[in-house]
């Protein structure tokens, strides 16, 4: 179990809250929190947080939680290092189960894109919210964020010669040619 101090945003909501028609779970991260989720996501700033679920019944002794989270953040831009702004904005579609209910997973694994996605294992009485907000943050965010307008130009040193020089392997293979 991941420590308290771990978790940069925690929203603990116990299972046993849930009524029989849905629970609705609405937040939105305070400002320090905002700073420790961007902290914990390697990035320059989260200036707001949100989520809103609905946490329902599924089959006999599950959970499902539908709904979205939000947030504002900004990134360096891979080229710049400038900050790039951008919305995220992830669908949340989760199935919960008892670890006990949950099938195994056959060794050889089949790609079907149409399937539902297996049920996670239901740990302990409750659920962080927060902990599920903050990864659904870090699923939505661009891996290589870039200003608008800039291209990434690797710098190639030309000294004018037409020569693409010789291969780093032209050692190795000299000492193949010389072996007795």
């Amino acid at each position: 179990m991941t420590a308290k101090a771990d978790i940069p945003f925690s929203h603990p909501f116990a299972w046993d809250r849930v009524q029989p028609r849905g629970t609705p779970v609405a937040f939105e991260a305070s400002p320090s929190e905002c700073e420790a989720i961007a902290e914990a996501l390697g990035i320059l700033k989260v200036a707001k947080a949100s989520a809103e679920f609905t946490i329902s019944p599924f089959r006999k002794n599950g959970f499902k939680i539908m709904g979205e989270v939000r947030a504002e953040v900004e990134q360096a831009c891979v080229v710049t290092l400038d900050p790039v702004p951008e919305s995220i904005r992830e669908t949340v579609d989760l199935r919960f189960l008892p670890e006990s209910e949950i099938e195994p997973v056959d060794e050889e694994i089949e790609l079907d894109l149409d399937a539902e996605e297996a049920p996670e294992p239901i740990l302990g009485a409750q659920i962080d919210l927060g902990v599920l907000t903050t990864e659904f943050i870090a699923v939505g965010l661009d891996p290589y964020p870039r200003k608008p307008g800039v291209e990434f130009t690797p710098f190639i040193e030309d000294d004018g010669s037409e020569d693409e020089g010789e291969s780093p392997f032209a050692d190795l293979a000299a000492l193949k040619d010389k072996r007795p």
